[in-house]
């Protein structure tokens, strides 16, 4: 690691401290409410819209009500709340604290649904990028409570007395979902959930193969942006649920996307053909584009693209330097690679050609698989502080447990279970932070925990748990780090469940019946992106395969 790169991380690690103890200190003054102080906030939403709202007195059941759309939200605990704006934004936990106001003789609440609705929590600052971010938008707050209040923003912030709220959603009528954890896990429940995230991802694959990439559920409107790799490892998540549940939607859904990438995608590159949208092509594209290409031959769906996986193989191959590592851009117009690295595409490239070479029998597929995933696992992670510090490996992984059966690299097995072992660290508990967020991965309490590192990390547990196993088979020892990875996996799993949208919020959604069975990006970052859905599912589809003893 370069002394830039790690004065880059220490100064992270310190940001997160003084965050943590701005939250800190203003949230240990919450006080939990008796049952005869609690109020609930009665709302009604129709099409995701808020059209009516009372409130109860101090220990005042709601009325009942048949109507469908009614959310009751109750008042459990209540703090002091500031809306200075240095620490305003740290003072709520995203998802479950709102605010109440009052101003004159008018009350205002702000209610975990209405700070969901508008995306405010999570939204102060970003970092990375767009879909990273932390703190509760304080301006969205401001304006929800003027509005409200028939005030002022001005008078908000000087007059308003304001309190934070610990609230408690439940439907009128609608039982409580059974909490799903790593011990309740079941095949049954796990198949559903796959078979419902697929659906939802086939159900926006159009008639010209373009999935609705990013979509914001509150008004059914695809957002903007595209990204070919991740439409290809979408493919690829579709061609595997078509052939688990035999499911005739999801694989025309699959072959739709597929030919996308086959017949309009496949471009010029030189000598050899890629995947391209433009004048620059990138190896994640091509590689994952072979992965859903050789996923596709491989369950029977269509064996007419074993040929352009074979093109794309040939690129791939084109791309990569005698130490194994590959160039990760190709210049269409000089027709050049261009010998730059991006996260990711090494690993994705591996696996790449590890199936190509199971689907061809083509030595030269393995040889490069396999030089590529020596150098990730060995010379690539050789630097001051990599026993401290890891990337995204679960491509590498998966690749490494992909070859195993052909070019066993034990030097890649012990890479993965150091990475495992890393982040098992900082892999949450049970009671650790004030979310949901037993089995997710994360850095402290502050951070709301993202789906999609859970998910991405119980892909790479199962390919290191299909080795090991694999591995004990044959009379080696692994029985510690098989337990390890299997209570890994199997939490990674039931945090990512929990996350699946249904019904509990479907009030929210302009038309809950397209995004249900689908993946956020967090408890509270509610756009939904096809990745988040991909990543999950095969992940899911990675354990049932683990419990069958069948492997791709």
């Amino acid at each position: 690691m370069s002394l830039h790169a790690l004065a880059r991380l220490l100064l992270a690690y310190a940001l997160a401290l003084v965050i943590a103890c701005l939250a800190m200190s203003q949230h240990a003054t919450l006080r939990e409410l008796a049952p005869a102080e609690r109020q609930v906030v009665v709302s009604r939403w129709v099409n995701g819209q808020l059209v009516a709202r009372s409130t109860t007195k101090p220990g005042e059941p709601p009325a009942a009500s048949a109507t469908k759309g009614f959310v009751h939200e109750t008042t459990v605990a209540e703090a002091p709340l500031s809306l200075d704006e240095r620490t305003f934004p740290f003072a709520l936990v995203p998802g479950r604290d709102g605010l109440v106001a009052e101003l004159g003789d008018k009350t205002a609440w702000v209610t975990v649904d209405d700070l969901l609705s508008t995306q405010a929590y999570d939204h102060a600052a970003t970092f990375f990028d767009a879909s990273l971010g932390l703190g509760t938008h304080r301006p969205t707050v401001l304006a929800l409570l003027a509005t409200r209040l028939e005030a002022t923003v001005v008078d908000v912030e000087q007059r308003a007395h304001v309190k934070r709220v610990r609230f408690e959603r439940s439907v009128p009528g609608a039982a409580p979902a059974p909490r799903i954890t790593g011990d309740s896990l079941d095949r049954a429940r796990v198949k559903t959930i796959a078979h419902d995230a697929a659906r939802q991802l086939a159900l926006g694959v159009d008639s010209t193969g373009h999935y609705r990439y990013l979509i914001d559920p509150f008004k059914d409107l695809p957002l903007g942006g595209y990204s070919w790799p991740r439409h290809a490892g979408t493919t690829y998540f579709l061609a595997q649920a078509a052939a688990l549940f035999d499911d005739v939607e999801i694989r025309f859904a699959c072959l739709r996307a597929a030919a996308r990438l086959r017949d309009d995608m496949m471009q010029s590159c030189g000598a050899h053909r890629c995947i391209a949208d433009g004048p620059d092509a990138d190896v994640g594209s091509s590689a994952l584009a072979l992965v859903a290409f050789a996923e596709i031959v491989r369950t029977g769906a269509d064996a007419s693209y074993r040929a352009p996986a074979v093109e794309l193989a040939l690129f791939l191959r084109s791309q990569q330097r005698p130490d194994g590592e590959l160039m990760h851009e190709f210049d269409r117009a000089k027709g050049k690679p261009v010998d730059v690295q991006h996260l990711y595409y090494t690993g994705e490239a591996a696996l790449a050609l590890s199936r190509a070479h199971r689907m061809t029998g083509d030595p030269e597929d393995l040889r490069a698989a396999s030089r590529a995933l020596s150098r990730l696992a060995g010379s690539g992670w050789s630097f001051f502080g990599s026993r401290y510090y890891f990337s995204e490996e679960h491509w590498t992984c998966q690749a490494m447990a992909d070859l195993w059966d052909r070019a066993p690299d034990h030097e890649a097995l012990a890479f993965c279970l150091r990475w495992h072992e890393y982040q098992r660290s900082l892999q949450h508990t049970e009671g650790d932070s004030p979310f949901d967020a037993d089995g997710s991965f994360g850095f402290g309490p502050v951070v709301t925990p993202r789906v999609t590192p859970a998910s991405s990390r119980g892909e790479a547990a199962g390919a290191a748990l299909d080795v090991l196993k694999r591995e004990a088979s044959a009379g080696a020892d692994h029985a510690r780090s098989i337990a390890l990875l299997e209570d890994e996996l199997r939490r990674a799993i039931a945090f990512v469940a929990r996350a699946q949208l249904r019904s509990g919020t479907s009030h929210l959604f302009a038309r809950p019946d397209r995004v249900l069975g689908a993946f956020p990006g967090s408890a509270v970052d509610l756009q939904l992106r096809i990745d988040y859905g991909q990543h999950a599912g095969s992940m899911m589809i990675r354990w049932l395969e683990l419990g069958s003893g069948t492997r791709p």
